[in-house]
């Protein structure tokens, strides 16, 4: 079975209603007068007959009811409609056939269950329960007329069924019509409803709106009456423009806004003929006085009561001041672009279109202004290609700026020049443009060629060969027929270094100065230079005397004493054309010749020196090793012949201290005890001085060493000396080096032995021996680091000095010997040593043997 037709939800005031839950609603009260007519009607026909068929029909419709009633609690309930109206169907067919005639009352439970089909059923549904009631009542006419049922007295006859038939057809396309109808109404209405609460809700959102533009905008905002004149509402923008608050405003007419009244007037005028005013310039006044230039704009509208001016102000103070700059800043951009002294552009990025020129462009590239108006770069002509100015727009385009860009630009005579732009990405009218100016470097790029061309030439040789190079070179650049550079000797001689003669390279020569341009060259600083009205024969050195010249130009060359040293001159057949480098370049030239020539000279001073140098070297050097060893046999005799004496003093000490026991007062005990120890550091000092000596006796035997086993040693007998301290000692295992075994002995029991002293006074105290990171250097260096004492280092130049020590004897033993001893075996392998340190954070040693062994 169809389901009963959905209809849509219908608000009422805040309580959602739906036509469905009528239905439902009507439903249930049908089900519950059935519920309770139909007990009542077998009641009824029971007084009556007693229990006969018609008392078991309405018996059997309230049952059934009652099932429907169970069914309406459960999801079922879509059902319950159609059981119905089929149920009260049937019902009404069978009390037909138990009365006995269809004139019973019967037919008008049928009427009930098809008007009830129409009210709650489906189109289709409706329409088969119609049909249905029809074709019962049909059959049970034409079984009343062949008297299969029980005839009444009054007989019935076709015109009964059709009667009924057409109240049964009526009823329904009455009862489907006035449904449709109703249904129409109902959603129209809905509608309606729907879309006058939409209005609504739309109205009061756009009030709302309004109400925040109008409080938060930042143009000053009046509402007035036409009407009464007085103000309705301002905003906060409106209050804080003329300095007036909300309350003096709303509810009174406003006060003078208008500082000039033929404004005022104009204003009126506009709003009473047109109903708006749109963007007047005007001059505002606020509250304190003050007047400020103003845009109004204003329109009258109808509200629902009266008419209302809604006039809106904005505060053009700044923009007039910024145009009045801007005008400034125009006139001034016009004054420096049209009367720069550079060539100056304007043009488009887009498709290269010329915006504007300076006139001082004509000079650059020849090009007038005119030539430029409403042309391309590429129609004008001076891209030498479209790649070029591709490259250019590129370049700009990424960096937004560009200065000093080199490239190539086209003359209007067609000649390519090399040209340096600067540009700047502006924005004009809307468009993105380039502002340009461009400077013509051509003669300034065929001068760094030509100074490159020379330099290259002079730049690679030295001694002849330089001076050869330097004089063709000079004469390409300068043009001149013949350059020479020469050496003067103390008898007034050029001796030539080199000369050039119409392309040719002259064999070098010497020639007196006296009563020549060449003396007179060397008796002044600056450059000399002799012009002749007509080729003449000049006094210079031949070749140059034999041949008639025009112009001659040279400049002397000194040395570091100032003395005259040489010459550089030029010469010309015909006076050369005015040049603004020529004489930039003989200076430049006559500079580096002149160092050059002072190199020279201390060359042969040097091979003079050198001479000389490897005898007094080996004679200084037998005179030092001489000494040297006279020093070191003093040092050993000196340090040897102390000893029997001392030891002559510990022995007498003794023997007296043993004869005079038991007599001593404490006082003599202290001396005895102070003799004591005086000797033994005395013969501790004598040991470490016939050390020092030894080490710089005898030849090295240099050998792969493994360091890491003798550092062992040497910790292994601290151990054994000092066995109650605990000293964490880490050696790095495999360190070699190239050195003397039992030097390098010396030079761990020293630094190790000190790292174990002065550690002696540290808690967890901690000593390693370990590689140094010395990347590149070659040699392997090491390094010894504890966490002892340490030292100064403002008193570090001490370090590796004999007897000087940088603690004192009752904080630490020691001579003051041994870095001295370690620094004199390292300087004879070669190597080097170096320490660093902070008190009370320990010290650190890096050492290295050298790779070759010194003697």
């Amino acid at each position: 079975m169809n389901t009963p037709l959905q209809l849509p939800a219908v608000e009422t005031g805040d309580q959602p209603l739906n036509l469905q839950r009528y239905q439902e609603r009507s439903l249930l009260a049908l089900l519950l007068c059935i519920g309770v007519a139909g007990p009542l009607v077998a009641f009824g026909v029971y007084l009556r007959d007693g229990l006969v068929a018609l008392t078991w029909v309405a018996i059997g419709l309230s049952l059934i009811d009652y099932l429907l009633l169970g069914l309406y609690a459960t999801r079922l309930r879509p059902m319950v409609a159609p059981m119905l109206v089929y149920a009260m169907i049937f019902s009404s067919g069978s009390a037909i056939v138990a009365h006995g005639t269809v004139r019973s009352m019967a037919t008008l439970v049928m009427i009930a269950a098809v008007v009830g089909a129409g009210v709650f059923l489906s189109r289709l549904n409706m329409l088969i329960s119609g049909a249905l009631g029809i074709t019962i009542l049909g059959v049970l006419n034409v079984a009343e007329n062949l008297r299969l049922i029980t005839a009444p007295e009054t007989p019935t006859g076709w015109a009964v069924w059709i009667s009924q038939t057409a109240i049964l057809i009526s009823l329904m396309i009455t009862v489907n019509l006035g449904r449709r109808r109703m249904l129409d109404a109902y959603r129209s209405q809905n509608l309606a409803l729907e879309h006058s609460r939409e209005v609504e809700r739309l109205l009061r959102l756009s009030q709302g709106r309004f109400q925040a533009l109008f409080r938060s905008t930042p143009a000053a905002c009046l509402v007035q009456s036409m009407d009464t004149r007085d103000v309705i509402d301002v905003n906060q923008a409106f209050e804080a423009l003329f300095g007036h608050t909300h309350d003096d405003l709303v509810g009174s007419q406003p006060p003078r806004l208008w500082a000039d009244t033929e404004e005022y007037a104009e204003f009126r005028r506009c709003i009473d003929s047109d109903g708006r005013v749109s963007g007047l310039r005007a001059k505002a006044q606020r509250k304190d006085g003050t007047v400020f230039h103003a845009h109004v704009y204003a329109e009258v509208t109808q509200s629902a009561t009266e008419r209302l001016l809604i006039a809106v102000v904005f505060d053009m103070s700044a923009e007039v001041a910024s145009r009045r700059e801007l005008e400034i800043s125009r006139e001034r951009f016009s004054k420096a672009f049209n009367f720069s002294p550079l060539g100056m552009a304007i043009t488009r990025l887009s498709d290269g279109r010329f915006v504007e020129v300076n006139p001082i462009t004509e000079r650059v590239l020849g090009w007038t202004p005119a030539d430029y108006v409403g042309k391309t770069s590429m129609e004008v002509g001076i891209w030498v290609s479209e790649a070029d100015r591709d490259r250019y727009v590129r370049t700009l385009r990424r960096d937004g700026r560009l200065e000093g860009y080199e490239t190539r630009m086209r003359t209007k005579s067609g000649a390519v020049i090399a040209v340096r732009v600067w540009a700047e990405i502006i924005e004009l009218n809307n468009e993105v443009c380039a502002l340009s100016y461009t400077l013509n470097v051509d003669e300034e790029k065929r001068r760094e060629a030509m100074l490159l061309n020379v330099a290259e030439g002079v730049s690679g040789d030295t001694g002849e060969a330089f001076f050869r190079s330097l004089v063709e070179h000079l004469a390409n650049a300068i043009g001149a027929d013949g350059v020479v550079v020469g050496e003067v000797d103390p008898q007034k001689q050029l001796h030539t270094l080199a000369m050039v003669w119409d392309g040719q390279l002259l064999p070098n020569s010497i020639h007196p100065l006296h009563q020549t341009l060449c003396e007179q060259a060397l008796l002044q600083p600056a450059l000399l230079r002799v012009e002749s009205p007509s080729p003449a024969c000049l006094p210079l050195v031949p070749p140059f005397s034999e041949t008639p010249l025009q112009s001659v130009q040279g400049l002397s060359l000194r040395d570091g004493d100032g003395s005259a040293a040489g010459l550089l001159f030029a010469v010309w057949r015909q006076r050369p054309p005015k040049n603004a480098n020529l004489d930039a370049l003989l200076t430049i030239f006559a500079s580096r010749c002149n160092a050059e020539l002072q190199r020279l000279r201390r060359d042969r001073e040097i091979n003079k020196l050198q001479d000389t140098l490897e005898q007094r070297v080996a004679a200084r050097t037998a005179q030092l090793q001489y000494l040297n060893r006279e020093l070191d046999s003093f040092a050993y005799s000196v340090s040897h012949d102390l000893k029997s004496p001392l030891r002559s003093i510990d022995g007498f000490s003794h023997l007296l201290r043993e004869q005079m026991a038991g007599r001593m007062t404490a006082e003599d005990i202290d001396l005895f005890e102070r003799i004591e120890g005086s000797v033994q550091r005395m013969n501790s000092l004598i040991t470490d001085l016939l050390a020092l000596a030894r080490v710089s006796q005898g030849t090295l035997q240099r050998m792969n060493t493994n360091l890491s086993e003798l550092a062992h040693d040497v910790i292994r007998q601290e151990r054994q000396r000092d066995p109650t301290r605990e000293v964490e000692v880490e050696i790095e295992d495999d360190l070699y080096a190239d050195c003397d075994p039992r030097m390098a002995q010396i030079v761990l029991e020293n630094l190790l032995g000190n790292a174990w002293k002065y550690t002696r006074q540290t808690a967890n105290a901690r000593i390693s021996f370990t590689r140094a990171n010395n990347a590149g250097t070659g040699a392997a260096e090491f390094c010894i680091r504890d966490n002892g004492a340490g030292f100064d280092m403002a008193r570090a130049e001490r370090l590796f000095k004999a007897f000087n020590r940088l603690h004192t004897a009752s904080e630490f033993e020691g001579s003051g010997i041994g870095l001295a001893t370690v620094r004199r075996i390292l300087e004879r392998h070669g190597g080097h040593i170096w320490g660093e340190g902070a008190v009370g954070q320990g010290a650190r040693f890096e050492f290295c043997f050298g790779s070759e062994a010194t003697s």
